[in-house]
């Protein structure tokens, strides 16, 4: 069992991951495979199919995050 402050602590900073990742790994990944000249246009379209499949389920995870937080906010229990 968790308090309810608690939980939306741990959230919160599984949301903070979440967002981290999809801002600084993947938008940067996929801005920065047009530099990677070793890397064939193949190639560079595989790891960004890849990347972009990834992306969009971080932004999937941080919605249902967001989500549980504001179900938890309103609830009324006080322990989870």
């Amino acid at each position: 069992m968790m308090k309810k402050k608690h939980l939306i602590d741990e959230l919160n900073k599984a949301l903070d991951n979440e967002e981290e990742a999809n801002d600084h790994f993947y938008v940067y990944t996929i801005n920065s495979l047009k530099y990677y000249e070793w890397l064939s246009k193949d190639k560079k379209e595989k790891v960004n199919t890849i990347l972009t499949k990834i992306r969009d389920d971080t932004q999937k995870h941080t919605k249902m995050i967001d989500n549980l937080i504001n179900q938890i906010k309103e609830s009324n229990k006080k322990i989870f």
